[in-house]
Order: C-alpha cells, then sequence, then structure tokens
C-alpha cells in the first residue's frame, strides 16, 4: 500500500522549509498543483497583491489566499510557526501540553493552546474519514478503569483480610 505522506526527519525538515518563503512556495505547490486556477472562474493567469498575499485572478479579479479552508486561514502567525507546530505535534507519539508548545516556539501560551486546538481538531476530523479493518495491533493500551470501590480496605470493600 502507496503511503499519502512522506515521513520527514528533524534535520530533512530544517533544512527544508527554512523561511517563509518556502513555506509559502510548498503550499502554493500543494493548493495549486497544475499551477494557479482561479476558484472562480478556473482561469490560469494571476498576479500577487504582495500588502495582502493574495494571489488575484487576472480575468475576473477574484482574490485567492494559500491559508484559506486550513487551520492556518486568517492567522497572523508566520506560516513557519505553523509548519513546526504542525511537524512538532504530528511526530510526537506524547502529545504536546501548550505550555511546552509555547516555550519550544517562543510564543505565547494563548496562541500555542489556539494552534493546538486547531491542529488537534483538523487532524481529528481527517482520522474519522478512515475505518479499521482487519486485524488491528495497538501498541501501549490500557482498557478499562478501577473496580468499583477501589482499593480500600475498610467497611464496605469487596477484600478481605484474614480477620475482622
Amino acid at each position: 500500500m502507496k503511503k499519502l505522506y512522506q515521513e520527514t526527519n528533524l534535520l530533512e525538515f530544517q533544512k527544508k522549509y527554512q523561511s517563509e518563503q518556502d513555506c509559502e512556495k510548498r503550499l502554493f505547490e500543494i493548493r495549486w498543483p497544475q499551477g494557479f486556477v482561479c476558484p472562480s472562474c478556473g482561469h490560469h493567469e494571476y498576479y500577487f497583491v504582495s500588502k495582502r498575499k493574495l494571489y488575484q485572478c487576472r480575468n475576473c479579479r477574484h482574490q485567492a489566499s494559500l491559508t484559506a479552508g486550513t487551520v492556518m486561514h486568517g492567522t497572523r502567525t508566520p506560516l513557519l510557526i505553523w509548519f513546526w507546530a504542525i511537524y512538532m505535534l504530528s511526530t510526537d507519539k506524547r502529545g504536546l501540553s501548550a505550555l511546552s508548545f509555547s516555550k519550544k516556539l517562543g510564543i505565547s501560551y494563548w496562541r500555542a493552546w489556539t494552534m493546538l486546538q486547531k491542529i488537534r481538531s483538523a487532524m481529528r476530523d481527517r482520522d474519522s474519514k478512515y475505518k479499521l479493518a482487519g486485524i488491528v495491533e495497538m501498541d501501549d493500551a490500557f482498557f478499562g478503569g478501577p473496580k468499583e470501590g477501589g482499593d480500600k480496605r475498610s467497611r464496605g470493600s469487596f477484600k478481605t483480610s484474614g480477620h475482622r
């Protein structure tokens, strides 16, 4: 089965995305793999409105954004931080707290928390499209919880010591 993604290690990622322009270029390639196509009229010619970072169709003047329809839509956070955030979250098996996230990325706790919520939501929405089938293997799982009554050894306890 062919993977829909390519795994990237930390050094490869760092080389690939060194600047905001690298991230913009990659988003452009993902959004328009065969080159710009106006979402309104389908025209291929555009010009870049640098002040607003928008692509404007030469035919109908519709303006399109790289981040429209993504978790980064309307953000003022640089794309480079978003790319690092997504990379960090998707490669860490244990998960990250907003506090450690904010410290690692050098951003405020509130911004880190908001970004984490958006990224996790997008990951959840994407994962919900897939159903498990066949043999499912799990690693480091725990099912169930404490028994009713807990581990207490007093009145009402199900466990008994040798005497009363």
